[in-house]
């Protein structure tokens, strides 16, 4: 145990300090731009209408539009996200907005508050396992897992609430297994100031809220049934009125959430096949992350892929058999609300909810700390055999050096998996940087807004733009030796073929990428 014991410590150590690394460093991608746009106070509409107008501007003028400035307070933050995006609660960008008031419009200032929550989760994981399982060894070894998850460490690098919400996530469960522990009105409060706090912080923390009434439901059932007594309800009329006083809490916000958008893309079909293997690598993610997908070696893919499956298959089996059932019940129900929230609409009428790893933290942590209780009964047992117990710190050691590995091979890369659609604008970038004289043209086809703001990040502050709202087809000033084209919809590319000036290359496809000639 000694060995294993440095490990989670080193674990412990450098999983937290990593959080930190070259933060400014991978690709502030689509969705982090609206972060900074909508944190600073701007409206979505206002940017559309300058930026998209035709008329020549710079990368630094785009840049104006993610910066804080003393005209949009905190209430602009807050007014801004009501209007446009409503769906995503206001506590990050308010807490990212008093970021920035303290170090600067950088992009560490975003990132941030999720690098601390990041940081924080894992001795609140240590906490939860605790409660739990009461054991110290699976809540080090809890705790260690998600110190050295790739997928828990990119997300505490991302200028989005989901580290966040992690954090709530479980500080609430904890409080709440405490609260009813103790049943003191004071655990009661502690409950709801943190469930007031996650639900602020992401609309998804009603799976969670759904969880956690069912276990507390199926736990009272199930003393009742032994005991006879309505003594057994108390814990969950307790529950119910800390909920209700969360609810209320948040009642501000919730009566804006039906205006909001709808995230209508997630429920675009993809055939099953492709999002079992979107599971299998979504799993896998948690433990091991070399950035891999469907289009590098089978050799490589495949092997890390059954290792975790089989690993978290087993941790299914082996729980339900010998973890405790009031452990067994709450992850259970935490987890599989959530899990089944997204996937059952996928199976039943088609969409790609579940593909989206993010959406499905709470699941993800539940499958973790099975996992790590798994191992420290494996590691502790003395009904083993050498060899077993040999294999168990096996096993453990591999899992956590994996994790590390994963963590130290993301820091220098500036994109990784989690950053689509904006993986490839570091190398769109980078081409139109290298030729002085270039001038970018775009238009407001698809989601070119958030992929221009994102871009503004890695071209020269002095980067010419010229972007226009399509049908029309930009007028192409004279005066620059060459000119890109970035995500033009067909019918742009077309007319620009069909016309008698120019023809439009693919330089970079891949990248959304061309270049405009002249015949």
């Amino acid at each position: 145990m000694g060995r294993i014991s440095k490990l989670m410590i080193l674990a412990l150590l450098v999983g937290s300090v990593l959080r930190f690394a070259n933060l400014e460093g991978k690709v502030y991608w689509h969705d982090e731009a609206y972060t900074a746009l909508y944190a600073t106070g701007h409206d979505r509409t206002d940017a559309y209408e300058a930026l998209f107008n035709g008329q020549l501007k710079t990368a630094g003028d785009i840049l104006v539009w993610q910066q804080a400035t003393p005209d949009y307070g905190l209430d602009q933050t807050i007014r801004q996200l009501a209007k446009n995006d409503a769906q995503h609660p206001p506590l990050y960008y308010l807490l990212t907005r008093m970021a920035m008031y303290v170090t600067g419009n950088t992009v560490v200032a975003t990132r941030l508050i999720a690098a601390i929550a990041g940081v924080l989760l894992i001795p609140a994981v240590y906490w939860l396992s605790l409660e739990l399982f009461a054991s110290p060894l699976t809540a080090s070894l809890s705790a260690a897992l998600i110190a050295v998850s790739p997928f828990h460490y990119l997300y505490a690098q991302e200028a989005r609430e989901y580290s966040l919400w992690a954090l709530t996530t479980v500080l609430a469960s904890g409080a709440l297994l405490k609260a009813l522990r103790k049943n003191t009105l004071s655990t009661w409060l502690v409950y709801v100031a943190i469930l007031t706090t996650s639900l602020y912080s992401c609309i998804l923390m009603f799976l969670v809220i759904g969880g956690h009434g069912l276990y507390v439901a199926l736990q009272a059932i199930a003393t009742y049934r032994q005991k006879r007594s309505l003594y057994a309800f108390i814990g969950l009329r307790n529950f119910t009125l800390s909920t209700a006083a969360s609810l209320l809490l948040f009642a501000p916000w919730l009566r804006i959430i039906p205006d909001a958008n709808v995230v209508s893309w997630t429920a675009q079909p993809i055939p099953i096949l492709s999002l079992v293997k979107i599971w299998a690598g979504n799993i896998t993610r948690l433990f091991f992350d070399l950035n891999l997908d469907s289009t590098d070696s089978l050799f490589y893919t495949i092997p890390p892929v059954l290792i975790a499956l089989a690993l978290v298959g087993y941790t299914l089996i082996w729980s339900i058999q010998r973890m405790p059932k009031p452990a067994l019940l709450f992850l259970a129900c935490v987890g599989g609300v959530t899990l089944l929230a997204f996937v059952g609409p996928d199976l039943a009428i088609g969409g790609r909810r579940s593909s989206v790893t993010r959406y499905l933290i709470p699941a993800y942590l539940c499958i973790q700390i099975a996992v790590a209780y798994l191992l420290s009964q494996l590691l502790i047992s003395k009904r083993l055999p050498h060899y077993s117990a040999a294999t168990s710190k096996s096993a453990t050691a591999v899992l956590l050096v994996a994790g590390l590995v994963s963590c130290l091979a993301s820091i220098p890369s500036d994109t990784w998996w989690h950053k689509k659609n904006s993986h490839l604008n570091p190398e769109v970038a980078r081409m139109i940087n290298q030729i002085p004289g270039a001038l970018l043209i775009s238009s407001d086809n698809n989601a070119n807004l958030g992929e221009i703001l994102s871009l503004s990040h890695r071209l020269n502050p002095d980067q010419p733009l010229l972007l226009s709202q399509e049908p029309n087809v930009p007028t192409i000033p004279d005066g620059f030796e060459s000119v890109f084209l970035f995500n033009p919809s067909a019918k742009v590319r077309d007319e620009l073929n069909q016309s008698s000036t120019y023809r439009v290359m693919s330089v970079y496809e891949p990248g959304r990428l061309w270049q405009i000639q002249s015949k």
